[in-house]
């Protein structure tokens, strides 16, 4: 018996011809993968995308800890995974395309007590070159300086909740009402 092996060579819209984004070759994927960006306007024919594209289940994993844990996006708006960049203060990150501000925490700014240490518990649990998960607030998708606002998973962490169990932030309780997460534990613990 013989058997023969095929090479096909692999080009955006080949791989797009097998099952739209099985390869994730769209040219949109700039090394990131956004939920959502899956190029299908690119190559794929309409018919060929999911009739609804909802947040999908995401595996987390540290490289130091791996875990068996499932982290779930909610609702509708953007559900992001990348790599930190730039640890600005405790509360707000960056990625490749996006600026983070955490959803519901408050961390001390440049000039105020506790700075350092909220600034230091960040980078110690979301490290620059790690990667997260961001899910974007539905309710408030962007605050005022345009940067995206949501819950941001470290590994099986939630960096929201962290810094606030951890003393290195106050709930921002003027956004319950206007907060896809204002319902989770570690918001109403905290007075949403």
């Amino acid at each position: 018996m013989t058997l023969s092996i095929g090479v096909i060579q692999l080009t955006p819209s080949y791989a797009h011809q097998s099952g739209c984004h099985k390869w994730h070759s769209c040219p949109s994927d700039s090394g990131s993968y956004v939920c959502g960006d899956l190029g299908y306007n690119t190559y794929c024919p309409k018919s060929s995308a999911p009739k609804s594209e909802t947040k999908e289940k995401v595996q987390t994993k540290t490289e130091s800890k791996p875990t068996s844990k499932t982290t779930t996006c909610t609702g509708t708006a953007l559900c992001i995974t990348d790599k930190i960049t730039r640890i600005v203060d405790g509360d707000t990150i960056s990625i490749k395309k996006y600026m983070i501000r955490l959803s519901l925490v408050n961390s001390p700014e440049t000039n105020q007590t506790g700075f350092s240490e909220a600034t230091s518990f960040t980078s110690n649990l979301c490290p620059v070159g790690s990667t997260i998960i961001v899910d974007q607030d539905d309710k408030q998708p962007y605050d005022k300086y345009k940067r995206l606002v949501g819950k941001v998973f470290c590994g099986d962490k939630v960096l929201n909740s962290e810094l606030l169990y951890n003393d290195h932030a106050t709930i921002l309780k003027k956004y319950c009402s206007t907060s896809e997460f204002s319902s989770e534990v570690w918001a109403k613990k905290f007075g949403c």
